[in-house]
């Protein structure tokens, strides 16, 4: 959880919440309205040096986080690249909207990864607060990123024990404890997830036995 991790321990990380996420959310709606590619460079270049430069965020880990979804990015660029009529080729027409999808989606994603990596969760939650988002969707949020923790911790908990005693030793034995993982995941996060419940429903015991016998 590295982004987390430089969410909380960026340059930018006391800086007021409401702004940053203005900021981002702003230059997000602009690079998606943008038509011109100059501007969507613009942009990435803007946000990239806030956040290399301004938040210290690892240059080589920047590069990491914007790679993963490049991969799916180009993909995409590609399919629109192509366009099929009698033969598969590339026309003209197709080189200058996928250019320009290219950069607007790039944009877009480093006016993201700016609000992920210089804004803690909490911020987050402080922010949504403030935009009088409703509760239900506060907790459903706040349930997420608490089982994103749980869930990375028991598949290396697991991945651990498994290497211990050679499970990935060969493809056939690696497919084997892979069904195994998921198998022993889905039931560990089931009980987690009574546990939590369990516990949650105990405070809420205690807090409305409390306000009964304070108002006693």
């Amino acid at each position: 959880m590295i982004i987390d991790d430089y969410a909380y321990r960026n340059k930018l990380s006391k800086v007021n919440p409401k702004n940053k996420f203005a900021i981002g959310m702003l230059l997000l709606f602009l690079s998606l309205i943008n038509t011109y590619n100059y501007i969507a460079i613009l942009i990435i270049v803007v946000m990239s040096f806030i956040i290399v430069g301004i938040a210290k965020i690892e240059f080589k880990d920047y590069i990491y986080f914007i790679k993963i979804p490049l991969v799916f990015l180009f993909f995409s660029i590609a399919m629109i690249l192509l366009t099929f009529s009698n033969n598969i080729g590339v026309s003209s027409e197709s080189i200058i909207i996928s250019t320009r999808l290219f950069f607007r989606a790039l944009s877009c994603l480093t006016c993201i990864y700016f609000i992920m990596l210089t804004t803690p969760f909490n911020q987050l939650i402080f922010v949504f607060k403030k935009l009088h988002l409703p509760d239900i969707v506060l907790e459903i949020s706040m349930l997420m990123y608490r089982f994103i923790f749980i869930f990375m911790e028991e598949v290396e908990d697991i991945r651990k024990s498994q290497e211990l005693r050679f499970g990935y030793i060969n493809l056939k034995n690696g497919y084997n404890s892979f069904g195994l993982l998921v198998n022993m995941l889905f039931k560990r996060m089931m009980i987690r997830y009574d546990e939590m419940s369990m516990k949650k429903n105990f405070i809420n015991i205690t807090i409305i036995s409390r306000v009964y016998n304070s108002i006693e």
